[in-house]
């Protein structure tokens, strides 16, 4: 062999065994640092390796990537700056001595939060979107939020939608999301936007409306950065959100297989969860449930504590987790499908520490996809606001059946209030819930010990509603809002929150 060959041979094989410094797609320019906190920031190099870090609030460290190159460090943020100062845009460098640099520019220092679940998460803040007048997506304020859309420190990722066998270490950012986007005349989708995004009134009609109010509720309220990472998918069951390990720890999983489809176990978490576990968050919120319609009570709400401790361990934190219960959806009063999901999620909710419940019984309608999620999302906002930012005096609770006794015909029920009265209340067309003195309370039921549940005269008396039915006069069980799609279902507590549906006995 020539020497010139043998030296070219020697290069190559030099430069073979070094590699650039390279980040995940979820660090990228324009996103958003949890604030106050030892943030985890991770990526790839060629083994042993140094990787300087630099940021420019004054951090200086370093990390060796490991035998299979990939390296992790963890840097401490400073409190986020008040948004009346002004937006302080922070970088950070990312250095293999000799080799390359990396830095991510207009980044801000706030509170991140994941948002995940099925079609309800997923469903755009925007009318237009995938083409046309399509009546799958669009919130039903949109119009009026638009003027407001400009928000440069509301920032989202959005996960694109990708099943796997295996978890993944990378994922991809996209908006709009491109597997429900049309083909124009010449075969081509429209351009799309890739990593983090500003919230602008070009972006944020591909928004997720219940993500994107979530965070302009919290950021009007904390003063300070919201960034967002949206990871949702239409249709999806919730043994496709969680790592396969946990999800066979449940007896009815414990032969799972993954299947590579938005329904297969494991599927969307190892190609859409799994990627960000390393990430630091302040929080989650979940609306997912409607592919589960139909499973008992305990049916779901095994999987639901289950992927909330499966998430909380791969995160490395007790997350904060928000869950929306179940609007209500379907031919009015047809079925209880959905009933038993909604119990699950209550219970849950009550049961697990952390965790909060977004009432939204008043909110559907005969389609799945409710067109109101400014009040969904501010129902969520309001337990984030109480329960893990500390906000002192502020209702966050939905009225929650407590207990009931039965007398001389009556069944008295007793309800949780939060510290707010009750009422009759009524939906105007703002979605604000107003007090309707003089309607009845209506969406209960009750019934004997033949089980055959009848329509009951409700009166309220401080935190107790009094229920009665002359055809039935010894009562032993009472229900509230118990179908699929109950009608004016109309308890409140004097703060506008709904009343959440019940029932007395597991009948």
């Amino acid at each position: 062999m020539k020497l010139g060959t043998i030296i070219l041979l020697l290069l190559v094989g030099t430069l073979s065994a070094s590699a650039d410094v390279r980040l995940p797609a979820v660090l990228g320019d324009r996103m958003v640092l949890q604030q106050q906190c030892d943030v985890t920031l991770w990526g790839w190099a060629y083994e042993g390796e140094t990787v300087l870090i630099e940021t420019s609030w004054g951090v200086k460290t370093q990390t060796s990537a490991s035998a299979s190159g990939a390296w992790r460090v963890a840097v401490r943020t400073p409190p986020a700056r008040p948004l009346g100062q002004g937006l302080h845009r922070e970088t950070i460098s990312f250095t293999v001595p000799g080799e390359n640099s990396v830095q991510l520019k207009d980044l801000l220092i706030g509170e991140i939060w994941l948002c995940g679940g099925q079609s309800n998460m997923t469903m755009m803040l925007g009318p237009d979107y995938p083409a046309g007048n399509n009546g799958w997506y669009g919130d039903k304020f949109f119009h009026e939020e638009l003027p407001r859309t400009d928000r440069p420190a509301l920032r989202v990722f959005n996960v694109e939608k990708t099943a796997r066998a295996e978890p993944q270490d990378d994922c991809k950012g996209v908006l709009p999301d491109h597997i429900f986007l049309p083909k124009n005349a010449d075969g081509l989708t429209a351009e799309l936007r890739s990593g983090w995004q500003v919230s602008t009134r070009d972006t944020a009609p591909f928004f997720s409306a219940v993500a994107y109010y979530f965070g302009v509720k919290l950021q009007e309220t904390l003063g300070v950065p919201v960034g967002l990472v949206t990871s949702s998918v239409g249709g999806s069951p919730i043994e496709a959100w969680m790592d396969i390990k946990a999800l066979r720890s449940l007896p009815a999983y414990a032969q799972a297989t993954t299947k590579v489809h938005r329904n297969g176990p494991a599927a969307l978490y190892n190609g859409m969860l799994a990627p960000l576990t390393p990430m630091t968050l302040r929080g989650a919120i979940w609306y997912q449930g409607e592919s589960n319609a139909g499973a008992s009570a305990a049916d779901y709400a095994a999987p639901l504590k289950t992927l909330i401790a499966d998430w909380r361990a791969q995160f490395g934190r007790e997350l904060p987790f928000g869950v929306v219960q179940l609007a209500n959806y379907g031919e009015p009063w047809r079925g209880t499908r959905a009933t038993l999901v909604r119990e699950a999620q209550a219970a849950v909710a009550a049961q697990t520490p952390g965790v909060g419940l977004a009432v939204a019984i008043d909110l559907g309608e005969v389609r799945i996809h409710p067109p109101d999620k400014r009040t969904v999302a501010d129902r969520l906002a309001r337990w984030a606001r109480a329960k893990v930012y500390g906000e002192t005096n502020l209702v966050y609770q939905s009225p929650l059946y407590k207990s009931c006794a039965v007398s001389g015909g009556k069944v008295r029920v007793q309800f949780e209030t939060g510290g707010a009265r009750l009422m009759v209340g009524q939906l105007d067309d703002l979605h604000t819930v107003r007090e309707a003195p003089g309607q009845k309370l209506q969406g209960f039921e009750l019934a004997g010990a033949d089980g055959k549940f009848v329509p009951a005269d409700a009166a309220l008396e401080g935190d107790q509603v009094v229920l009665s039915a002359s055809a039935v006069p010894s009562p032993t069980m009472a229900r509230y809002a118990w179908a699929t799609n109950p009608q004016s279902c109309n308890l409140y507590s004097a703060v506008g929150l709904p009343a959440a549906p019940f029932r007395t006995t597991d009948r």
